[in-house]
């Protein structure tokens, strides 16, 4: 059972990791349970996330039960991704200079500076959602820069080379030999909405402008639409 005081000492931590400073990385670290509030940081950050992302399943049509399914599924993804992350981060750290920092005491630091994601959701907004959330991505980084800086004890411009480079290493290995979890992962969102998704803009555009019966645009307007697995396939030759 989770204590009022616990949830009190949460808040602190978030609105002290919006604006990090040397003694508040001293405190958050010595409190126990501080990898706990890194994971659930980054899984109400992967929630906020999808909550701002979700006009997609709301043009698609999926039902509510299957709705907040997909969301749930979006937060654990995004967990994985972010430990994902902070063992690429760890690992460019001891190989380029020389780190020694444990991978747990990374991970949390790195979890807790999602922090400014939490606003995630204001990507919902219209004509400001996407300025909004490139904002939000970077004062994350920010975040994350001071604090990886100061959990391993590097400079500035090291903790940012570490951030960049580990996350193009995680980009590399999702390409690589991560495809097999990141198909599982997109599975698992199909599945989760239980209707085939559409995601680009033709697909979307097609679907607001249908009705069940007729539709809001003529059938001619309509068939101009092909989904992208359509589009790819070679013509036959007659």
């Amino acid at each position: 059972m989770i204590g009022w005081d616990e949830v009190t000492t949460f808040f602190r931590v978030v609105r002290e990791m919006l604006s990090p400073t040397t003694d508040g990385f001293i405190a958050i670290y010595s409190l126990d349970g501080a990898f706990r509030m890194a994971l659930t940081v980054a899984a109400l950050a992967g929630l906020s996330e999808a909550v701002g992302e979700s006009a997609v399943l709301f043009i698609n049509r999926v039902r509510v039960r299957r709705f907040i399914l997909s969301l749930l599924i979006s937060a654990v993804i995004f967990v994985f991704t972010y430990l994902f992350l902070a063992v690429s981060i760890s690992t460019v750290a001891r190989f380029a200079y020389g780190s020694e920092a444990s991978l747990r005491s990374v991970a949390t630091l790195v979890g807790l500076s999602y922090a400014p994601r939490l606003f995630g959701f204001l990507a919902f907004v219209p004509y400001f959602g996407v300025p909004l959330s490139v904002l939000l991505n970077l004062w994350t980084v920010l975040v994350m820069m001071e604090s990886v800086a100061w959990a391993l004890a590097l400079t500035p411009t090291q903790a940012l080379f570490s951030i960049l480079a580990g996350g193009l290493l995680l980009f590399t290995l999702q390409r690589s030999v991560g495809r097999p979890v990141t198909a599982l992962a997109r599975w698992a969102m199909r599945r989760a909405a239980g209707v085939p998704l559409v995601t680009d803009r033709k697909g979307l555009y097609a679907l607001l402008d249908d009705r069940p019966e007729t539709g809001l645009r003529s059938a001619v307007l309509k068939s101009r639409y092909r989904p992208p697995s359509a589009r790819l396939r070679p013509k036959r030759r007659a």
